[in-house]
C-alpha cells in the first residue's frame, strides 16, 4: 500500500464529429451496398486506385482519386 496514491482524473467525454465525411485517396470509403464502413486492401500508387471490401456485408469495389476529386 502506496502513502501517496495517485488521483484519478476523470475519464474525458467522447469526442462526437458531426461534419460530413472528407473521402480522400488513401482512406477507406463507405460501402456502395449497405453504407458500412469500407476496408482498405490495396492502394494502386501507378493507375491511383484503392481496392476495398466491407467486413458486414463483404461487397469488393475499386474507387480511383479522380472519383474521389470529383466528389469534393
Amino acid at each position: 500500500m502506496a502513502l501517496f496514491g495517485r488521483k484519478q482524473q476523470p475519464s474525458p467525454e467522447p469526442i462526437v464529429d458531426l461534419r460530413e465525411p472528407r473521402f480522400e485517396f488513401g482512406y477507406p470509403t463507405t460501402c456502395p451496398e449497405c453504407g458500412g464502413g469500407g476496408y482498405l486492401d490495396h492502394i494502386d500508387l501507378v493507375d491511383r486506385v484503392m481496392h476495398q471490401h466491407c467486413p458486414s456485408c463483404w461487397t469488393k469495389w475499386i474507387t480511383s482519386e479522380r472519383e474521389l476529386s470529383s466528389t469534393s
